[in-house]
């Protein structure tokens, strides 16, 4: 079972990386998007992946200067995930990613987050479902 995964921000109280943080911030509030609404969503609509027990991810793509890559985390009741906090699925820096093997008959909730080069990660993307057939 997931724990709750609460809204984690990137450490910006040094002198040395204000702006990098704050691009992360202000980034992730539209990271993800798709089909079927704003924010991170399954590509395809509810049912539109190639396999029934996957759900395809797109997002824009963050500015940020320091950017290193996306996190993504996922669940089966929102704002919990499986994956504790800083050790989601490390996607490195590309802008679509399918997860793979969902149980059937299942909703799961999708989320994803940015992090720097110092690993400082922004706050929780906003949260998108499907429901896995």
């Amino acid at each position: 079972m997931g724990r709750p995964h609460t809204t984690h921000e990137a450490d910006c109280s040094g002198s040395a990386r204000p702006c990098s943080c704050a691009l992360l911030l202000l980034a992730i509030t539209g990271l993800l998007v798709a089909c079927g609404g704003g924010g991170v969503q399954p590509v395809g609509g509810s049912g539109g992946s190639a396999s029934p027990n996957t759900a395809t991810l797109a997002w824009v793509a963050s500015t940020g200067p320091n950017l290193s890559g996306y996190r993504v985390y996922y669940g089966t009741a929102p704002g919990t995930y499986l994956q504790p906090p800083g050790q989601g699925i490390d996607v490195r820096n590309v802008t679509t990613y399918t997860v793979t093997g969902l149980s059937g008959a299942t909703t799961y909730y999708f989320a994803a987050t940015a992090y720097d080069m110092s690993n400082s990660e922004s706050v929780v993307s906003n949260e998108v479902l499907k429901v896995i057939p």
